[in-house]
């Protein structure tokens, strides 16, 4: 479940202005730093966009100085020619994450294996549509070209082919993200709590018909 309440749409320019960030088109992915994420495909998906100008990828979790994939990966960027256009923020109060998932234009989760994927879904439940690994979790909630797209390959050219699509679409981007906030608010914590309840009390129901042999 996600907190609809507290991830919701919010004024994209706002968000944009109390983060600092003057670029036209933004990608976000926070998370863990580490390999299993699959950040170094994300990295490399954003060297081969056909078009870099006024565009930022924002990496938020871990802490700056102090990792060593997140160095590797600074390294990479680096190398790519990326430097000047991938920040990576360190980790964030849960309170500020809906002002980062509100700047973004596309969210990324290019993980090699995920659980379920939690930051996601608070993406779609800001309104913003997803690119995101086809792996347990992701593919149970991204409804593939309708909140946003799953890609079943570990290599940067799909992700950078469906980034393309989408930071070059506008209104196809704004489609995504509405739908994938309808998706998001099905799985709010009152909805899942109650389905939750709906499920135990027909368990209770077949159990005790059981017990007096119906």
């Amino acid at each position: 479940g996600v907190d609809v309440g507290l991830f919701r749409p919010l004024d994209k320019a706002r968000a944009r202005r109390a983060l600092g960030l003057t670029e036209r088109r933004i990608v976000l992915s926070v998370g863990r730093i580490e390999p299993l994420k699959g950040l170094d495909t994300l990295i490399g998906a954003m060297a081969m966009l056909a078009n870099l100008d006024d565009t930022r990828l924002l990496v938020v979790g871990g802490e700056p100085g102090s990792d060593i994939e997140l160095e590797r990966l600074s390294k990479l960027a680096a190398r790519l020619g990326l430097r000047e256009k991938v920040t990576f923020t360190g980790a964030v109060d849960q309170a500020d994450l809906p002002t980062y998932y509100n700047a973004a234009d596309v969210f990324v989760l290019p993980s090699y294996y995920e659980s379920y994927g939690l930051a996601a879904l608070e993406a779609m439940a800001c309104g913003v549509p997803i690119l995101a690994a086809r792996v347990e979790g992701p593919r149970t909630f991204v409804k593939e070209g309708v909140t946003g797209y799953l890609i079943p390959w570990r290599c940067p050219e799909p992700y950078a082919q469906r980034l393309d699509i989408l930071l070059t679409n506008p209104v196809l981007t704004e489609s995504m993200g509405r739908a994938a906030r309808a998706t998001a608010r099905t799985m709010g914590w009152d909805e899942v709590a109650n389905r939750m309840l709906d499920l135990y009390t027909f368990q209770l129901e077949e159990m005790l018909k059981v017990a007096v042999g119906e």
